[in-house]
């Protein structure tokens, strides 16, 4: 056995089913659906148009709830199973799948930006900006979150 080689009974890494031309693009047209929104939040909280596109974040959140529905659909009914959300293994073979990693990119982009909205309308009430917290929130989710909380904790809210 050369130096290269692995020395563990492990099986090797199950290749990803490459995403087709038209699931690039659904990922590009879903990331993009939510980047506006994130950007006013976070470089100008105190703008009217970032005020008028926080408003209109529900048809934002209704475009991503139909697209997750569709998507999740469409895995399982390709795939042939339901998923099974109590299995880890099962989860994660599930989500190796384009459609339900997009189903699962599409969850997160709506909860982020859900709690994103919530962060910048209790800070923008209370007068604050809160634009590290928006940053995190985007890119990593319960950091942003936790920071918030953190920061609404120490002022005894």
């Amino acid at each position: 056995m050369s130096d290269t080689e692995a020395t563990t009974d492990e099986p090797p890494a199950a290749l990803l089913e490459p995403s087709s031309p038209t699931q690039r693009m659904a990922f590009s047209v879903l990331n993009a659906s939510t980047a506006p929104i994130w950007l006013a939040m976070i470089l100008f909280p105190n703008a009217a148009l970032t005020a008028w596109l926080v408003r209109r974040c529900t048809w934002v959140f209704a475009g991503l709830g139909v697209a997750y529905s569709g998507l999740l659909v469409k895995g399982m009914v390709e795939s042939g199973t339901a998923i099974d959300f109590r299995d880890p293994d099962a989860l994660r073979g599930a989500l190796t799948s384009p459609d339900a990693f997009l189903a699962g990119w599409t969850h997160y982009l709506a909860f982020d930006l859900f709690v994103g909205r919530w962060i910048w309308e209790a800070n923008r009430s209370a007068g604050r900006t809160a634009r590290l917290p928006l940053l995190l929130t985007w890119w990593f989710g319960p950091v942003g979150l936790t920071l918030e909380l953190a920061r609404r904790t120490r002022r005894g809210r």
